[in-house]
């Protein structure tokens, strides 16, 4: 075949999209079992969602190292033993907690998950939290908050999130070194019993799967201890404290920059607009912020904007670091394109361009089984419709200039807002 590099390829619009179907199928009382059978090759993976997050825990770092130690070990294998027995498979598991809720996951060839699967939900429902192994990672975190406290952009995230949510929200706790000190195996036992064991939220499997293995997946969770008894999120009221706050760092050559304000829930209708925006005003390589401030004003390397979504609580911010002689210059300009977005309409080519970004770096994605579950995990966390991102996809390619003017008016007004810089003064 001979490669016509001179030809331009093609360019297709992205005008529709089909998500896959997915199953639901009951385990135990509240209990759902999600699957995605996608893919071309043999390969599953199968999440354990537990109400187990920074939300529900009665002191800090417990969410965290619970996470972290449910893999050390059970009353009949060490963790080395556990971990032995699952790659003589091919396979592994990991866990990983989050603001919300704690994943296990385990990655495996289905033919060979008749095997690997009782070894997954022995280290779950038979953790033992040895006392050796919490002390190492103890010491592990430590060492490792120090040198996060050195960093400007561990003390910017820090200041910006205890400002605008709270220093009691859990959205919002950073554990401080008397924290992990005081964790103790008891509160990871008790944290486990009543977070994991009594906290199964619901089970989601992808990859490509037979019918035997959804039954054997099913009978194997039904005759386990796992349960789901409901519990409240320990969610407080947000408390802002907004304005401008200076974190002096006087040995900072940088100083690092987050301006940002409580924003909207992805259930909202007009999320996916400002979600488009967003991107417009500094969520790509092409946006107005990286235009303006790196490329035209050299004041720096890189700057972004960004929502981030809780069950919760939505978080919209601008993120930047700069030498500190230039911050006010790069503050004034972060404000001034603000402003722009509320007062002048986007022009017709600049909008394109932010349209096939947003569809194609979504539809990129989408690529592979296991991305399209962490796409159904958002669904299921958020209460969302299967037509959600069918219908994100018609909305991004039928916005206009005026609605996104009419959305920077209603949600990236200057009112509201949280600036932290930490640097030198």
């Amino acid at each position: 075949m001979n490669l016509q590099r001179n030809i331009v390829p093609k360019f297709h619009q992205i005008n529709a999209l089909h998500f896959p179907d997915f199953q639901t199928n009951k385990i135990k009382e509240g209990i759902n079992f999600y699957s995605i059978n996608a893919g071309t090759e043999p390969v599953i993976r199968l999440d354990l969602v537990f109400n187990a997050g920074l939300n529900q825990q009665l002191k800090r770092a417990e969410s965290s190292f619970t996470a972290s130690m449910l893999s050390e070990g059970t009353t009949t294998k060490t963790a080395l033993e556990l971990a032995d027995a699952l790659d003589y498979y091919g396979a592994y598991f990991q866990t990983r907690g989050s603001s919300d809720d704690a994943t296990a996951s385990l990655y495996c060839l289905e033919k060979h998950l008749k095997k690997c699967l009782p070894l997954f939900i022995e280290a779950i429902v038979d953790s033992i939290f040895p006392e050796k192994e919490l002390d190492i990672i103890k010491r592990n975190s430590i060492q490792k908050l120090i040198v996060n406290e050195k960093k400007n952009s561990y003390l910017l995230r820090k200041n910006f999130y205890q400002n605008l949510l709270g220093i009691n929200h859990p959205y919002a706790f950073f554990s401080e070194k008397v924290d992990i000190e005081n964790i103790s195996v008891s509160d990871l036992k008790l944290f486990y019993q009543n977070n994991y064991l009594e906290g199964l939220k619901y089970l989601l499997l992808s990859g490509k799967f037979s019918n035997e293995t959804l039954y054997f997946i099913q009978e194997s969770i039904s005759a386990s201890i796992l349960q789901n008894r409901l519990t409240n999120s320990l969610i407080p009221a947000i408390t802002s404290s907004f304005g401008n706050h200076f974190i002096e760092k006087k040995d900072a050559v940088q100083c690092a920059i987050r301006i940002g304000k409580l924003s909207i829930l992805r259930s909202h209708p007009d999320f996916r607009k400002l979600q488009l925006l967003n991107l417009i005003f500094g969520g790509y390589f092409g946006s107005r912020l990286m235009k303006n401030i790196r490329e035209e004003k050299g004041l720096t390397y890189g700057i972004y904007a960004a929502l981030e979504t809780y069950k919760n609580a939505s978080v919209w911010y601008i993120d930047t670091e700069m030498n500190n002689k230039n911050r006010q210059s790069g503050v004034d300009e972060i404000y001034k394109e603000m402003k722009l977005l509320g007062t002048q309409l986007i022009g017709k080519e600049e909008l394109e361009i932010a349209k096939n970004f947003l569809l194609g770096s979504f539809l990129r994605s989408l690529d592979g089984p296991f991305s399209l579950a962490d796409r159904f995990k958002i669904l299921i966390d958020n209460n969302l419709s299967k037509e959600y991102y069918t219908e994100f996809v018609k909305i991004i390619n039928q916005i206009s200039s005026e609605e996104l003017l009419e959305i920077a008016n209603i949600y990236l007004k200057q009112d509201k807002l949280v600036e932290v810089i930490v640097g030198k003064s």
